[in-house]
């Protein structure tokens, strides 16, 4: 059985309140759910175009970050595929014009990843600060719920982390 290569990729500035969105939910995502060997998770920051030669190999990636669109503030998106340089390319928040240079020159170089997904939400502020608004702290849960269940429809086990410590404990008594 071959194991899925998938990078989950997680974008933000911790510096500026919602836009850690996507770092947080990365963290969280990771505490959260045991994913098999093969799917890799990675800060990207405010890399940019740097996460070229990052995400090149991966024939799959599911993106977190915060998504200006016009949207209530906690609400949670999720683009495929052909929708997201649309959304992207409409929209400016931070590093969406990053990401979407980023997808451009990956299309350019004819190494678009044959599955990429983008679960963002929408930010109140994206002003200097450290905490996430109460909004956006409220939608993570959902954040991680969307990121989970794109990766199940990629075929990824995705396992309740407490669900995985009960039975790990059951089974060392």
């Amino acid at each position: 059985m071959t194991r899925p290569r998938i990078l989950v990729l997680g974008l933000g500035n911790r510096l500026m309140a919602d836009d850690r969105a996507g770092l947080e939910a990365l963290a969280l995502l990771f505490r959260t759910y045991r994913l098999p060997a093969g799917v890799d998770r990675m800060d990207g920051g405010t890399l940019g175009l740097d996460l070229l030669a990052h995400i090149h190999g991966y024939p799959a990636v599911l993106v977190l970050d915060c998504i200006v669109a016009g949207r209530s503030p906690g609400t949670v998106l999720r683009l495929d595929g052909a929708g997201v340089p649309a959304v992207l390319g409409g929209h400016v928040s931070p590093h969406q014009a990053g990401l979407a240079d980023l997808l451009a020159a990956l299309e350019l170089l004819g190494r678009v990843p044959e599955r990429f997904a983008v679960v963002g939400v929408e930010p109140l502020t994206v002003d200097p600060g450290l905490d996430l608004s109460e909004p956006v702290r409220a939608a993570l849960p959902l954040m991680v719920r969307e990121a989970a269940r794109v990766l199940r429809e990629w075929g990824v086990e995705v396992t309740p982390a407490e669900a995985h410590a009960a039975f790990a404990a059951r089974t060392l008594r």
